[in-house]
């Protein structure tokens, strides 16, 4: 019998099938509810997490866990690394997958925000229809990043060269890797000062739930925008649904699946706020991308005894016997 993984949410069927073909063995493919995770995790000896929550009380019924696979990039989604850590579970991740893919995605918001694309779509299927509104140009547009990881560069870069944009940034580590087309500023404040879309790219961890708040705001420009491709947590959707609602921002828009938080539903009631339903970073390049690291780091740190690149727990981690 080979290592078992437990993918309640599988992977490309390329990968599933390259690990099966490397001796792995599957066991409740597809098979989510919290009575399956309750049922299989416990059996297993490598878990991919896609969708799904692993909390401490569960990974301690799990004397097998050697390896959490997480398929995207928010692994916070998904676990503690802490909790992994201590039991000696090593948490990788998958931070190349879809950046291209959820770039493109903010593009799209971008586009569709300024230039009232799913406004105008609505309003011209309805008995009343829609007269033309004012817009901003993107060309000399200051788009401001929070957080400069891997989405936000590839986001930067299309709309500097395609659209011809000034980028500004911020981040709290020294980075000497930052594009040249990246101008980085003292503070986030300074960003929602300066910018006319704000685009938002942290990490969605606890520590920063509610960080963009009516402060924030407030700094911000009369009629400008903002975007969240990064995760609901970090907004108070109280106080961006105020500023949207006041006029004081043109619009925002969230890849957030609402039915999962449903204090930002009321975001919903608004003609200048869209929504995607955490669907930017889907596609079929991404998926392959996301399913082939899981594969490599899988294999690497299962058969060939090395810890996983992409380690996420690697301070505090406490090996097994």
């Amino acid at each position: 019998m080979g290592l078992k993984i437990y993918a309640p949410k599988p992977i490309y069927e390329a990968g599933m099938q390259a690990l099966a073909d490397k001796g792995f063995e599957f066991i409740g493919t597809g098979c989510g509810t919290p009575e399956d995770l309750e049922t299989y995790a416990p059996q297993a000896d490598i878990i991919i997490a896609r969708v799904h929550y692993f909390g401490d009380e569960l990974l301690a019924k799990c004397p097998h866990l050697k390896m959490i696979m997480v398929h995207g990039v928010g692994y916070q989604d998904h676990l503690v690394p802490e909790d992994c850590a201590k039991r000696g579970i090593y948490v990788s991740y998958s931070p190349y997958g879809n950046f291209i893919t959820v770039a493109e995605g903010c593009v799209a918001l971008t586009m569709a925000l300024v230039k009232n694309i799913c406004l105008y779509n609505d309003k011209v299927r309805t008995p009343e229809g829609i007269s033309p509104k004012m817009s901003i140009e993107l060309e000399g547009a200051t788009i401001g990043l929070l957080g400069v990881g891997n989405i936000a560069r590839a986001y930067a870069q299309k709309m500097h060269y395609g659209m011809g944009c000034n980028i500004v940034g911020y981040k709290r580590t020294r980075d000497d890797t930052i594009p040249h087309y990246i101008k980085m500023l003292d503070s986030m404040d300074e960003v929602f000062r300066q910018a006319d879309i704000v685009s938002l790219h942290i990490p969605g961890e606890p520590r920063y739930k509610g960080m963009i708040n009516k402060r924030c705001f407030d700094l911000m420009k009369p009629g400008s925008y903002f975007i969240n491709t990064a995760r609901d947590v970090l907004v108070n959707n109280d106080d961006l649904y105020d500023a949207l609602k006041s006029g004081h921002l043109a619009g925002a828009a969230a890849d957030v699946d609402y039915n999962l938080y449903p204090e930002g539903k009321k975001l919903l009631e608004l003609d200048n706020f869209i929504n995607t339903p955490h669907a930017m970073a889907f596609s079929y390049e991404s998926l392959e991308r996301s399913g082939r690291n899981c594969v490599d780091e899988i294999c690497r740190v299962m058969l060939d005894g090395k810890p996983p690149i992409h380690w996420v727990n690697r301070d505090g981690f406490v090996p097994r016997d």
